[in-house]
């Protein structure tokens, strides 16, 4: 895990800052809003056509070979956008990140996989979580420090340029350090699902999830504009409390969960969560909204590394890139539908409403899996009656 600690650590620099600022980086260069539109879909687009393939690709080549892959698209990635000066330089930078995220996060968690066990899963991908939130709140602090204080004329030039060279760190960390783990086990143990029909129920309870998760993810930045505050200084306050937390407690909460079991602890985070989320529309005061904001992230991260730890569990170790690759197709599905559903709620029906029909979705879901746990117990429980019998 630690091979790989370096490399994450780097390639995630830029991130959190894109995540957050891309529309106003788009807009900045002549972006309307039917474009940005057009910028986040060709992401998901793309990411729905190549994820099986990676996760094949993988189980044959090797994780390490994606990694480098991903990590050079998203070097790349930097380049055009240093030298934006229109929506095509941006429209071919997001078609090579969602490339470069399909290659190097299907190989990561496929890596993780690969070294670790029942017993440490979900410690490793806590410990994965970790890495990711440290070089994102370097590079956001990079970022916004630029921004804010008017060094150059030109500050997303800058910004990216010092990404461009972060990320070719990685790169060369990928290169020198990263091992390839394809041939590591060479026992495999079983998962849950059995058949091609209980995979499609699986993979489509992903695909809700993803959904359902993504609701609000093109509308947060548009809610607090209008309900807590219009100040871009102030909104990214609102988030420096849940990173910092972000920087050591995934690795902890991965490692409860190896302990007490993940899909408790994914049953009991999901409706935290719900509740959680019904609870927004009434918080509209700054502070008030960050407390809150801080709760749910800490609940995200609580059950996180439990539900990347549940998908081998389910699947089985066999094929595990081509799972992980599943996995990521139906949640790219998930996420593509959700864009576009709470987008359409938040115009048309309330920004209010997007939040309370994901609290109640979540609380579905989350019967939904306690219903499918529940019943798996049994299933052991009857299992093991009929070998004490024989």
């Amino acid at each position: 895990m630690q091979e790989l600690r370096k490399t994450i650590y780097f390639i995630s620099f830029p991130l959190s800052f894109i995540g957050f600022i891309f529309p106003i980086y788009a807009s900045s260069i002549g972006a309307n809003v039917i474009q940005i539109g057009y910028l986040y879909s060709i992401f998901s687009i793309i990411s729905i056509m190549i994820r099986p393939m990676v996760g094949s690709l993988i189980d044959k080549k090797g994780r390490r070979i994606g990694i480098l892959i991903g990590t050079i698209f998203y070097t790349i990635v930097n380049i055009f956008f240093i030298l934006a000066k229109d929506f095509k330089y941006l429209l071919i930078g997001r078609i090579i990140q969602s490339l470069g995220a399909s290659f190097l996060w299907i190989s990561v968690d496929t890596f993780i996989s690969d070294i670790s066990n029942e017993t440490n899963r979900g410690k490793n991908f806590g410990l994965l979580n970790q890495f990711m939130a440290k070089g994102e709140w370097v590079g956001s602090i990079i970022g916004f420090t630029i921004l804010y204080n008017n060094f150059t004329d030109n500050p997303f030039k800058l910004i990216f340029t010092i990404f461009l060279i972060t990320s070719s760190i990685s790169v060369y960390y990928t290169i020198k350090k990263v091992p390839e783990t394809i041939n590591l086990k060479k026992e495999y143990k079983a998962g849950n699902i059995k058949d091609k029909k209980q995979l499609k129920y699986f993979l489509g309870i992903i695909g809700v999830i993803s959904l359902i998760i993504s609701l609000t993810a093109p509308i947060y930045l548009l809610y607090l504009q209008e309900h807590i505050t219009n100040d871009l200084s102030l909104i990214t306050f609102l988030f420096i409390p849940a990173s910092i937390l972000a920087l050591f407690l995934p690795k902890r909460f991965g490692s409860l969960s190896d302990k007490y079991g993940r899909e408790k602890i994914v049953i009991a985070g999901m409706f935290i969560n719900a509740i959680l989320q019904v609870l927004i529309p009434f918080n509209k005061g700054y502070y008030s909204f960050m407390v809150l904001y801080t709760l749910i992230s800490t609940i995200v991260m609580f059950y996180s590394p439990a539900f990347s730890s549940l998908i081998i569990d389910f699947v089985g170790e066999d094929k595990r890139g081509r799972s992980y690759g599943l996995y990521s197709f139906a949640s790219g599905i998930g996420g593509a539908i959700g864009y576009i559903a709470g987008s359409y709620i938040y115009e048309n029906i309330g920004s209010d409403m997007v939040f309370y029909t994901k609290g109640a979705l979540l609380v579905v879901m989350t019967l939904v899996i306690w219903y499918l746990y529940i019943k798996n117990i049994r299933v052991k429980t009857e299992i093991e009656i009929t070998r004490t019998m024989r």
